[in-house]
């Protein structure tokens, strides 16, 4: 197949554009001039006519939850609505148009909008009834339940807390459950009783989200982890299903996966061995899991993340927070997996989290060597200007998610600026700006269920690191203006970078001959098109390994 007639950016700083590119097979033969294509061509070989629009390699979504995390997302979508008000509305209009659900879900709301950061289960029974509920915060990080849904789960004031303090169910002063659920642990123990996360539901899943993955130019991504139990073991026939699927044929995009950990308690040289025998056993031509997911807080609107300085505004009363694991076991974790040999992927939301893990980092390499893993660090929503050299100078990957560097749902620049203040919103809010220009390898992701279904798209993602705006609200304030990128580096951190991250950079991300044919051809030039409408542009077609995936024309 030769591709002709419109720019094709190459990703390759070495020669980033081209004229022409020949696939054959499963692999890119040549890039480069049209004059050379030629002798590359054989005859009946198709020929896709540009016509202007623009080639380049394939999205590489460097930290997502494809595999399982829609089901987060199905329900009353309360995205946007900050009064309590406005949500039990939304609820009512939900449950009166669903009359067949047996539990009432949703999805979007923040903890901002309640008094004290908590929602209530009383504010939910009002509208529930006798129906259990199960509404899930905008990054599923807080979960908000009824009387009933704690009733048919059992959880009382005699229940212990999965990991008290850190992940656990907000109380009365009698210990009686208050409704609000904070961090992952009780949530997804209440969310497999209830039957949301059923195994029926990763069809679902899949089907609202890895199914369509093509169609938005996606050809390969890192799975972030897949959550079906309280442990990070319990994903294992999730990955097995989709090995079973690749080895069908039903798979249409690159799987990286992870084992993830959470806990204090779990031993890192278990987690290992749980990881060494995943990757031996859950492998396919497209799916193969490498990579320790570490945990090392939540988020810091909970006051599950550590800042370095104390919050203010609403959020005074947690003061500083604190990280889900503690320093010294988040150490023992990387060093852990950085000598068996496997690297790290990093939650972190505070700037306090984000200097203890790199202290972890330049202690262990001090001891051991920096060798050549692909360690990342994710989200870096609050990062001291002095910890953002030591990226690059420990030779870290910064991933990021976009969309999360705007007025998302037109609600976080109030939320930051009350909880952080001008001076640290300006300073150190979503530095994504900061680290690209500091020399650091910057990936991207939009990380569902951090953001909605509509909002995975990576040109939704790359339209928001351009302007720090929401795609399609140009009368957005920008959020910290002086954190926008450059296209190139935008692209570059979703093709290469993101290639790079996920250890596959020798096959895909740039095109180039004797590469995969991970390759996407969008409706216009984005290099001619206003910032402001990158988001818009149609992908047209999308293939992997030489093998069409998505065909606009179809």
């Amino acid at each position: 197949m030769l591709f002709h007639g419109g720019p094709i950016w190459t990703g390759d700083p070495r020669q980033p554009w081209a004229q022409a590119l020949v696939v054959r097979g499963t692999d890119i033969v040549y890039v480069g001039p049209l004059a050379g294509a030629w002798a590359h061509v054989e005859e009946g070989a198709e020929r896709y006519d540009l016509a202007g629009r623009m080639c380049m390699p394939g999205f590489v979504e460097a930290h997502n939850h494809l595999a399982m995390m829609a089901i987060s997302k199905v329900g009353c979508d309360l995205s946007g609505i900050d009064d309590v008000a406005g949500i039990q509305r939304a609820l009512a209009d939900w449950i009166a148009a669903n009359p067949e659900a047996t539990v009432v879900r949703g999805h979007g709301w923040m903890p901002a909008t309640f008094p004290d950061g908590h929602p209530r289960r009383e504010l939910l029974d009002a509208v529930t009834g006798d129906l259990p509920a199960l509404i899930y915060s905008a990054d599923i990080h807080d979960a908000w339940v009824n009387t009933r849904a704690l009733e048919l789960c059992g959880i009382t004031a005699d229940t212990p807390d999965p990991d008290p303090g850190k992940q656990y169910w907000v109380r009365d002063p009698d210990g009686s459950p208050a409704g609000h659920i904070v961090e992952g642990a009780p949530t997804i123990i209440m969310s497999v009783t209830l039957g949301v996360f059923a195994p029926e539901s990763l069809r679902e899943a899949q089907r609202l989200t890895l199914d369509p993955a093509p169609s938005w130019g996606i050809t390969s991504y890192m799975e972030a982890g897949v959550f079906v139990g309280p442990r990070g073991a319990d994903a294992e026939p999730v990955y097995a299903d989709l090995v079973a699927r690749d080895l069908r044929g039903e798979l249409d995009v690159r799987i990286v996966g992870t084992h993830w950990t959470r806990f204090e308690t779990d031993d890192p040289d278990e987690q290992i061995a749980v990881l060494r025998d995943w990757r031996e056993r859950l492998r396919s031509p497209h799916v193969s899991v490498e990579i320790l997911k570490i945990y090392v807080d939540g988020t810091f609107m909970s006051g599950g993340s550590r800042a370095l300085e104390p919050l203010c505004g609403a959020s005074a009363v947690f003061g500083c927070g604190h990280s889900t694991l503690s320093p010294a076991h988040t150490e023992r974790l990387i060093e852990t997996a950085h000598l068996a040999g496997f690297p790290v992927h990093i939650h972190i939301d505070g700037d306090g989290s984000a200097r203890d893990v790199l202290d972890a980092f330049e202690r262990i390499f001090a001891r051991h060597g920096r060798g050549t893993l692909r360690h990342t660090i994710a989200h870096n929503t609050i990062v001291h200007p002095d910890d953002i050299p030591r990226y690059a100078a420990l030779g870290l990957i910064a991933n990021c998610t976009p969309l999360w560097g705007t007025d998302y749902n037109g609600q976080y620049a109030a939320i930051y600026e009350d909880a952080l203040g001008a001076e640290r919103v300006e300073e150190r809010l979503f530095p994504y700006g900061d680290l690209v220009r500091s020399g650091a390898i910057v990936t991207y992701g939009s990380d569902i269920p951090g953001v909605t279904i509509p909002e995975i798209p990576p040109l939704i993602q790359i339209g928001a690191l351009l302007t720090r705006k929401r795609p399609g609200h140009p009368d957005d304030r920008p959020l910290v203006p002086r954190q926008r990128i450059g296209l190139h580096d935008a692209l570059r951190g979703y093709t290469l970078n993101g290639a790079h991250q996920i250890m596959l950079d020798d096959r895909i991300g740039t095109l180039a001959a004797g590469k995969a044919a991970d390759l996407i051809v969008l409706g216009r030039d984005l290099f001619l098109v206003d910032p402001e409408d990158v988001h818009a542009v149609p992908i047209e077609l999308t293939m992997m390994d030489g093998r069409i995936t998505h065909d606009a024309r179809c």
